[in-house]
């Protein structure tokens, strides 16, 4: 049997050999290995974009905030003084698949990557089942296009510094916004545009409501409900909890948050 000529032998890459070795990577994944994958988008980035994905942790899109922007100067700064190095790849969890891969690269590093993020990590986004119960590969792009639209007209509304600092309070309260352990309902970002004004009109009258039928002398029955503990079990997700409750929010913070 007549061994195979390697694709290329050179450290150099070109698009024409990122389709080529793609285009083979991707046949062995599905007859040799039959893993089942989303499309792949793939993007050739520099160092500095490659960056700039860190400070928006990795989304190809997001809503402005200083935030980003002091994170993209402090692992500039690292960086430059040689106290971090750079990922081969990043990839995203969506449809499609959306790999980032550095300009620096080699060819040999390439294929590695297109190999491993591209059909490996890509494979376990679309088989998994956390992956599959937790995310909707389908619509996460457009729900960032749709938060970042949404974001940029709140500044128009409201002004920057208001917005700015409800995105503050909620940045700072980022790590305890997720839901770790019951199952979230599918990101629909479609719907979501026609759920909004819905959910907005019916928060506020709920929290009105509230506000207007507070008792000025509580009876027996509402003195013990009062003892009850409030919420009836402990809450993980304190932005979620704030989003329902807060009494003082307007429609379009808590949207926000």
């Amino acid at each position: 049997m007549a061994r195979r000529k390697p694709i290329s032998t050179s450290s150099e890459w070109t698009f024409d050999l990122l389709a080529r070795y793609d285009e083979e990577i991707g046949r062995l994944a599905q007859k040799r290995y039959q893993l089942d994958t989303y499309p792949n988008q793939i993007e050739v980035i520099t160092s500095e974009q490659m960056m700039d994905a860190y400070a928006s942790v990795g989304m190809p899109i997001n809503y402005n905030h200083w935030s980003f922007g002091k994170h993209f100067v402090s692992i500039d700064q690292a960086y430059q003084r040689g106290q971090m190095g750079l990922a081969y790849e990043i990839v995203i969890n969506s449809n499609p698949c959306v790999a980032y891969l550095m300009e620096e690269n080699t060819m040999t590093m390439q294929a590695l990557v297109i190999a491993h993020a591209c059909y490996g990590h890509n494979s376990f986004f679309k088989g998994n089942y956390l992956f599959r119960s937790w995310t909707d590969a389908s619509s996460i792009v457009d729900y960032l296009v749709f938060a970042r639209h949404y974001i940029q007209r709140c500044e128009e509304r409201h002004g920057k510094a208001e917005v700015e600092l409800l995105l503050d309070s909620c940045h700072a309260l980022m790590h305890y916004g997720v839901d770790r352990y019951k199952r979230p309902y599918p990101i629909s970002a479609a719907e979501e545009q026609q759920r909004q004004e819905e959910r907005e009109v019916l928060l506020q009258q709920q929290v009105n409501i509230l506000w207007r039928t507070i008792p000025l002398k509580a009876n027996q029955e509402e003195e013990a409900a009062a003892r009850r503990r409030f919420p009836a079990e402990p809450q993980e997700n304190l932005l979620y909890f704030i989003e329902k409750n807060a009494p003082l929010l307007e429609p379009w913070q808590r949207e926000v948050v």
